[in-house]
């Protein structure tokens, strides 16, 4: 099973971390690229952009900072989900997102 990562910041990078020391195989993406930088040193893919990363992995997990972030992610994500696909979001959001 593929898992794609969106989000390593403050807690997104200690999710996706634990998934890396498991050795589940990663694909990770974020706008810092010295953090994508550093999960690939340790074996992790680098995706091109949310949209790829829902075609190419068998789950995605959202680990955002804000209702801004997540929404402009998901206008990427959404057209890719199909059949069979999950996205777990765990952005931070506001009661009007929920």
């Amino acid at each position: 099973m593929k898992v794609g990562f969106i989000g390593l910041g403050n807690v997104g990078g200690k999710l996706s971390g634990s998934l890396l020391r498991n050795e589940i195989e990663l694909m990770v993406h974020d706008l810092n690229q010295d953090l994508v930088n550093d999960f690939v040193s340790r074996g992790a893919e680098r995706a091109d952009g949310p949209a790829s990363m829902m075609r190419d992995c068998d789950v995605v997990i959202t680990c955002l900072p804000s209702p801004a972030a997540s929404a402009a992610v998901m206008d990427e994500m959404l057209p890719e989900v199909k059949e069979g696909k999950i996205w777990m979001e765990m952005s931070t959001t506001d009661e009007a997102e929920v």
